[in-house]
């Protein structure tokens, strides 16, 4: 795995704008750009004014401080922003020295020196308080669960610009669609997009900011095409990308702990529907049953839901209109391999609860209507008829009100005793 690396980072960084073919890249021992080299030679390709550099971090929780983690991991790291929601998670933060803690096989790897910037009162404040002017944001990384992107996105909303680019690593898909609805409805005023997948194992160890790297994967990345009517929407060639866009893309693609490989438009929506179909199985099962990933595997029962549900997936996916005419897409999309892939995943990762059960447990709103939800809401404008996701939908849905039902109903009330009558 480790030995084919430099040709990936070699693709990517043709994908990037760096010049010259792959094989020259590889033979050609070439010293690694620092973060200021990359925004001047960014400036001078575009001719448009120079970036900051700054990278903002909005969602610190595993998948975020995995990704700040790695980026101040790099001997050129750029300046790095969190994006706190409240006071209290800055307080938390205070507590852990201001530390982000990656462990890996026992060991912690701790990273101090990021600036924070801490939602308070309908401002965002940096911390200390010595400026409180809300700075532009460039380039932005969004890794709140799905549910919240939305009300999370629209507290930043006045900082982003058309040039800036936002990048999304989430479970699910149709997030994109409820943020153009909500916090872009103007095209005209919307940033550029981008999507991650991020197959890296990640799990929580002890509260905030210390998260357990509990298996190596990959995170792969790509542009989206833009709907602005001004805007190019063909994204496969680097030249059409913005500034902000190729900044970020290069410089996640080339931090190593990421293990992070750039894809074109065409490929990356593949990537992101393989995992909706696995996730939409092994996150209600779970989350249902209350049980570890793995326990789906020995159960025949199970293995029956998982057939219904994969049908119905297999049978949307290949019929939306925008994967007509991709060469292997009904042999890729088969009920057989999502099968395989469903299985190899709940296998390697066994021992995890995830994180739809997880979220449960927290009594925390899951992100069941951007798995399960999406592909009932297009088989909708298919015309294909999902049951057996519209069941598993509300079922998910029924339990996540059933918890927090009880958990409402345990709160203590102080009722006072009733006057008695002074006749009696």
């Amino acid at each position: 795995m480790f030995g084919a690396r430099p040709l990936l980072r070699a693709a990517a960084s043709e994908l990037c704008g760096f010049r010259g073919p792959v094989s020259t890249q590889v033979l050609i021992k070439r010293p690694a750009s620092t973060w200021t080299q990359d925004v001047d030679e960014i400036a001078r390709e575009s001719g448009q004014s120079r970036l900051s550099g700054r990278i903002h971090i909005l969602g610190v929780g595993n998948i975020g401080t995995f990704v700040a983690h790695s980026l101040a991991s790099r001997p050129s790291p750029p300046p790095i922003t969190l994006l706190m929601h409240n006071p209290e998670v800055y307080q938390t933060f205070q507590k852990r020295k201001q530390t982000l803690a990656i462990n890996s096989l026992g060991l912690d790897d701790n990273k101090t020196g990021f600036d924070v910037n801490v939602f308070s009162d309908g401002t965002w404040r940096s911390v200390p308080y010595v400026n409180t002017k809300e700075e532009q944001i460039e380039c932005l990384v969004v890794s709140v669960k799905a549910p919240a992107t939305v009300s999370a996105l629209e507290s930043v909303r006045h900082r982003l610009t058309p040039k800036s680019t936002v990048l999304f690593i989430q479970n699910g898909m149709g997030i994109i669609d409820a943020v153009n609805e909500r916090v872009f409805p103007d095209p005209g005023q919307r940033p550029h997009y981008m999507l991650g997948i991020i197959s890296h194992g990640l799990a929580q160890r002890s509260g905030r900011f210390h998260v357990t790297h509990t298996g190596v994967g990959t995170t792969i990345l790509g542009p989206v095409p833009s709907q602005n009517s001004g805007r190019s929407s063909s994204l496969d060639k680097a030249s059409d990308w913005a500034p902000s866009t190729k900044y970020l893309l290069r410089t996640l693609t080339l931090t190593p702990p990421l293990v992070a490989v750039a894809e074109p438009p065409s490929s990356i929506m593949l990537y992101q529907l393989e995992k909706l179909a696995m996730n939409s199985v092994i996150n209600p099962l779970t989350a249902l049953m209350d049980c570890r990933n793995g326990e789906l595997l020995y159960n025949y029962s199970f293995t029956r839901v998982m057939r219904l549900l994969l049908l119905e997936i297999s049978n949307v996916i290949c019929s939306l209109p925008e994967l007509q005419g991709i060469p292997g897409v009904e042999s890729r999309f088969s009920p057989e391999r999502l099968r395989w892939m469903v299985t190899q995943l709940a296998s390697k990762t066994a021992k995890n609860h995830s994180s739809m059960l997880q979220d449960i447990r927290a009594n925390r709103t899951t992100e069941i209507e951007f798995l399960n939800g999406y592909i009932v809401r297009k088989g909708e404008e298919l015309g294909i008829k999902c049951v057996v996701n519209y069941t598993m939908k509300h079922l998910v849905l029924a339990k996540q009100r059933e918890s927090r039902r009880q958990e409402s109903s345990m709160i203590p009330i102080d009722i006072p005793d009733e006057p008695r009558d002074s006749k009696l």
